[in-house]
């Protein structure tokens, strides 16, 4: 599995995002995206904990799964409350990824980095953030654009101390590696770009590497916020024009 990864402060002072990305021995292949919270303190540090601990954890299994990912991200929810609880202040992440293990792609997310799954150029999934307006749309409390932006950043679920706040969500679905194309991203990116933007970008890019550089430049150009995106393909320079010519 390739993967094309850019992670960058943007307007900020500070980048608080990381990407993280290990297999097992099986070849089973986590990648993820963790958002360090800028609402709370030091949230650079509270994604490199969570990153440190996750790897550390996932390291000593000979097979990823979807309970060994929230088993490692229990593990790292403890350090954190343990840090909190030295500094007397809150400190927190999202955090968002796949699993791929076979011909099986799993989604799992704990706030807001989201996970798109494009096939043939065309997205199949899109994770739905863990937050306050995510919830007001589904309650119909509010429907009204811009009352609900000032929710957007808000949310419900994150990795900080809290294990009931820190359950993470799993979907499942085949992935096919001659077609498909996984992209991980923090807020910074989906923000900026919803999924028919990127959908549009693989019409006009011509191979994964070339849709890695819309964004690149894009996100460069746009962002103000702290953004990380990962391209996840079996071949990072197949062409795109290849792909849709055999639906």
């Amino acid at each position: 599995m390739i993967s094309l990864t850019l992670s960058d402060k943007g307007k900020r002072s500070v980048n608080q995002d990381l990407i993280l990305e290990q297999a097992a021995k099986d070849g089973s292949y986590l990648f993820a995206v963790i958002d360090g919270m800028g609402g709370y303190e030091h949230g650079e540090l509270a994604a490199q904990v969570i990153a440190e601990n996750i790897a550390t954890y996932i390291s000593t299994v000979d097979s990823i799964n979807p309970f060994h990912i929230q088993k490692a991200i229990n593990k790292s929810n403890l350090v954190i409350r343990q840090k909190n609880a030295v500094v007397s202040g809150r400190m927190g992440a999202t955090i968002g990824g796949v699993l791929i293990k076979d011909e099986i792609v799993t989604y799992f997310l704990v706030g807001d980095v989201k996970v798109f799954h494009f096939r043939n150029n065309h997205l199949i999934f899109e994770s739905t953030t863990h937050s306050l307006t995510t919830d007001l749309i589904a309650s119909g409390s509010i429907t009204e654009p811009t009352q609900l932006s000032k929710y957007k950043h808000v949310v419900t679920r994150c990795i900080q101390g809290d294990v009931k706040l820190s359950q993470a969500e799993f979907n499942s679905n085949h992935f096919q590696a001659d077609t498909d194309v996984l992209i991980v991203c923090s807020d910074g990116v989906h923000d900026q770009l919803d999924s028919l933007q990127i959908e549009k970008m693989f019409f006009k890019a011509a191979s994964t590497t070339d849709l890695f550089h819309h964004l690149k430049t894009r996100l460069t150009a746009e962002a103000i916020d702290n953004f990380s995106f990962g391209i996840i393909s079996l071949n990072p320079n197949k062409e795109f024009h290849q792909i849709t010519q055999s639906i």
